[in-house]
């Protein structure tokens, strides 16, 4: 059940689900509201304690989670704004790109972020995999091998695990142009051979990613970050 509670003169909504975990855990949702997975030991008083011990924290991730959406009917796809409309027929999500819409089924705000997260983890890995096959034969780095992950993170944009080969992409960037995730990826590929953000680091990324500079500002600006 969704509730809320004023942090900072700032009214949060807040869903709590108590887990068999050792910890809480505390996820800032698409739909705006935070979702707090807690373990069965713990009361909610004491998480709504910690919450208002830690306002300024909650309410800068709350407030960075919203700077995504639109209004609760409207969805972001590339840069591009679809309608979002309820279907009770639908057991799933279906896009329509055609007319630029998508249509939710009736289910509980929970359940509808499982399936906005399986779908814009296939939307991102898809863009990825095009990505990869782009930059293949770059003549500067070798990523033959390298593994593309994806998470939800509110202050990163992509990481590299250079000894592991990895990079991951944040799945909010399904929400930007195509030219963001672009740089995102060959920013963090460019970490597979500078750990840093050295003067070498960018000399790589400009050779990649001439723009990166201009498109680092906007998605900044975007990100308001």
């Amino acid at each position: 059940m969704i509730k809320e509670i004023v942090l900072d003169n700032t009214s949060v909504k807040y869903q709590i689900t108590f887990k068999k975990n050792k910890n809480t855990y505390f996820y800032f949702k698409r739909k705006g509201y935070i979702q707090i997975n807690a373990s069965k030991y713990q009361k909610e008083k004491e998480i709504l304690k910690f919450m208002k011990k830690n306002s300024e924290s909650f309410v800068k991730k709350f407030n960075r989670s919203l700077v995504l959406n639109l209004t609760d009917d409207a969805y972001r796809i590339w840069g591009i704004e679809y309608r979002i409309t309820r279907d009770i027929e639908n057991k799933n999500i279906v896009i329509d790109h055609n007319l630029l819409e998508v249509k939710e089924p009736d289910l509980a705000i929970d359940q509808l972020d499982n399936f906005y997260k399986i779908i814009e983890k296939e939307i991102i890995m898809s863009e990825a995999k095009k990505l990869k096959m782009k930059y293949l034969n770059n003549g500067l780095i070798d990523i033959s091998d390298i593994i593309i992950k994806t998470r939800y993170t509110t202050s990163r944009f992509g990481s590299c695990n250079y000894r592991l080969k990895t990079i991951n992409l944040n799945l909010k960037l399904v929400h930007y142009d195509k030219q963001f995730i672009e740089y995102v990826f060959l920013h963090e590929i460019a970490h597979l051979i500078h750990q840093n953000h050295s003067k070498d680091f960018y000399l790589l990324l400009s050779k990649l990613c001439p723009s990166y500079k201009e498109l680092k500002k906007e998605l900044n600006r975007k990100f308001k970050r």
